[in-house]
This record gives C-alpha cells, sequence and structure tokens, in this order.
C-alpha cells in the first residue's frame, strides 16, 4: 500500500476529499496526512522489534581502536546478540554509565573479558570496546533498522519520500493509526478508530513475537496516549 493509497484511504474513512498528490501538496489537509503518516510510521518502528526491521552488522577491529560506527540505519541493539566471531566469545553490554566508569577505574569485575558501551562520539552513537582491541577480530551483533519504508526499488528509508512509497512496517496499522489521529486533529469523534487500532496493534506485536516497549495500562491492554499528537496548522510533514 503506497502512502497516496494510505492518506486516499484516510480520507475515505473520514468523509474528505482525496487528494491526488502528497508529497509536495501544499494544502492542509495533504500536509496533515504526511505528517501523520511520518511519525505514525515511526512510532510504530519503536513499537516493538518487529522481525521485519531484524537486522544483523558485522564489523573488523583494529589494533588500538576502541570506537566503531553503527550501521547508518541503526535505531536500537537487540539484547544479547553481540558476539566475538574470531573466537565465540560473548560480549557484556551495553555497559550502563556507571560500570562504564568502572572499568575505566580497573574495577571490572573479574573474569569479563570484553565489554562495549553504545557511546556518542562527534554527535553520533559508536560501538566502543573495552579493553581496546589489540589485533584484527570479527564482531557482529543484531539491530532494529530505523528504515521503516521503502522506495518502489526496495531501497529502505526512514520516512516517506514520494507518493508511490510503502511501508516496510504493517501498512494497516498505519492507515488505521493516521485515520484515529485525523479525527482527533479535525474535532471528530475517534473513540471506536482508537479502540480498533490498539486491538489490531496488540495481535500484530503478539504474532510477530515480540514485546512491545510502548506502555501498557494492565497486563492485557496496549496503551497509546491519543494526546500524543498535537500538530500545528502549518510546518509540518518535514523529517
Amino acid at each position: 500500500m503506497s502512502l497516496l493509497t494510505i492518506c486516499q484511504n484516510v480520507a475515505d474513512f473520514t468523509g474528505f476529499e482525496r487528494e491526488t498528490t502528497i508529497i509536495g501538496n501544499t494544502s492542509p489537509t495533504a500536509r496533515q496526512l504526511l505528517a501523520l503518516c511520518q511519525r505514525e510510521g515511526k512510532q510504530l518502528m519503536r513499537a516493538t522489534a518487529w522481525p521485519i526491521l531484524l537486522k544483523e552488522h558485522t564489523f573488523s577491529t583494529s589494533n588500538g581502536t576502541q570506537s566503531y560506527a553503527l550501521p547508518t540505519d541503526f535505531d536500537r541493539f537487540v539484547g544479547d546478540t553481540a558476539f566475538n566471531r574470531t573466537d565465540t566469545d560473548k560480549f557484556t553490554g551495553p555497559l550502563t554509565p556507571q560500570q562504564y566508569q568502572l572499568d575505566r577505574h580497573g574495577t571490572a569485575s573479574a573474569g569479563i573479558t570484553q565489554r562495549f558501551r553504545l557511546k556518542s562520539s562527534s554527535n553520533a552513537l559508536k560501538f566502543d570496546i573495552t579493553p581496546t582491541p589489540t589485533a584484527t577480530e570479527t564482531i557482529g551483533f543484531e539491530y532494529v533498522s530505523s528504515h521503516w519504508n521503502q522506495k518502489t526499488d526496495g531501497t529502505s528509508q526512514p520516512a516517506f519520500t514520494v507518493d508511490t512509497d510503502t511501508g516496510i512496517v504493517d501498512e494497516l496499522l498505519i492507515e488505521m493509526g493516521v485515520t484515529w489521529r485525523f479525527k482527533q486533529m479535525h474535532g471528530l469523534d475517534y473513540a471506536e478508530d482508537f479502540r480498533q487500532y490498539q486491538l489490531e496493534l496488540r495481535q500484530a506485536v503478539s504474532r510477530s513475537g515480540g514485546a512491545p516497549v510502548i506502555s501498557l495500562d494492565d497486563a492485557r491492554r496496549l496503551r497509546v496516549s491519543p494526546y500524543s499528537f498535537n500538530l500545528p496548522d502549518s510546518g509540518f510533514g518535514s523529517v
């Protein structure tokens, strides 16, 4: 389902006139729908570790180099997946700031060989290894990609850029999420749309085998605040 189709479906559901284009369209309706699609896609990407967004990254260490670049589409690390592929040892981490400082002062726990921290360097997260590598070894780990949609040629990306782009995350969830949020923006009754969206989201997370990272209002029900998207009348839709 393309960006344009999602937005046209939402217009049909909410009683608004269909737009023939979305990207580059300056009408308030088109710009609102685009902004909501961008936010909904990003929020869904972060809702759980969707299997379709999981990727593996490997890199080689160098003697004397402690920090290594993360993939450009890195959003978050998948726990307990970092291994030294050369000697098959498992990494401990990501270290907390407190654990990292203990390491720096030589008081780390005995018996732990390789550890890592996700550390900022020049405004970018890096895979920071301690102790500093002294040889060339292969390191690998899994992560959640920030690229939740794709172009027609299959190139993944973190935001819609043309009307023909399609979702990598569940497009029905994007459509349902945008529908209730769009109704809310325009003062329409969105309670049933919101209820159905929560139900579909909960079922999608269950089908994926993932654990949600959004809040729970009890043990059975996923909760997404209906007040989390108050968009201005202009200046939205940008990434």
